[in-house]
């Protein structure tokens, strides 16, 4: 799916990539810079805070911003109330990854800043560049929220097509795990609408 992402569909179209812990995200994002950089395609890789843009930067071997550092710049710091701006991007048919994507809010809900929506229009203020979503929509969603939008397609149809792919087979673990077995059975009880607190 991704490969085609990159071959062959809009440089516009957003591509998410949900899935669960252990199922092979973090793997699959440090193969895909790799492959980018093997190509002459720039990856730009992004996190929505610090801690996760250095967890994704030891695996990927890639230098890795927050969203906030990279897409925004200072007007002024004349006074103590500082003002920010989207800046220009001047990327040409880069790639950019955001990982942790779960805990991007959308314009509705949050209140200071449209995160969500000063992304997508910075990533395509760019020449032929691409947006790639990473992240598990069973974690905690943004502040206040009871899903995470940068990961469900319908919420990501505002901006046009979203191609969506989900890992769902957890590899990380042995297969007589009882972390495996617990976990699997929460994802199963959240699929199915079940909010019966499990027996372990």
């Amino acid at each position: 799916s991704l490969s085609e992402y990159l071959a062959e569909s809009d440089p516009a179209a957003i591509f998410v990539l949900n899935g669960y812990a252990g199922t092979g995200k973090t793997t699959l994002i440090a193969a895909l810079v790799g492959a980018l950089k093997d190509c002459g395609i720039k990856p730009v890789l992004l996190a929505p805070t610090g801690r996760a843009a250095k967890v994704l930067s030891r695996y990927s071997g890639e230098p890795a911003l927050t969203i906030h550092k990279r897409i925004y710049r200072q007007r002024t710091n004349a006074d103590y109330e500082s003002k920010f701006s989207l800046n220009i991007n001047q990327e040409r048919g880069a790639v950019f990854i955001v990982d942790e994507a779960s805990g991007v809010a959308d314009p509705i809900m949050e209140a200071i800043t449209a995160l969500l929506d000063d992304l997508v229009s910075y990533v395509r203020g760019g020449r032929d560049c691409r947006l790639i979503l990473v992240g598990d929509d069973a974690q905690l969603p943004p502040i206040g929220a009871d899903y995470s939008p940068a990961l469900d397609p319908k919420a990501l149809s505002v901006y046009g097509e979203v191609i969506y792919t989900s890992l769902d087979e957890v590899v990380r673990q042995e297969a007589e795990s009882g972390i495996l077995f617990n976990a699997t059975l929460v994802r199963c009880m959240l699929e199915n609408g079940i909010c019966e607190v499990p027996r372990f």
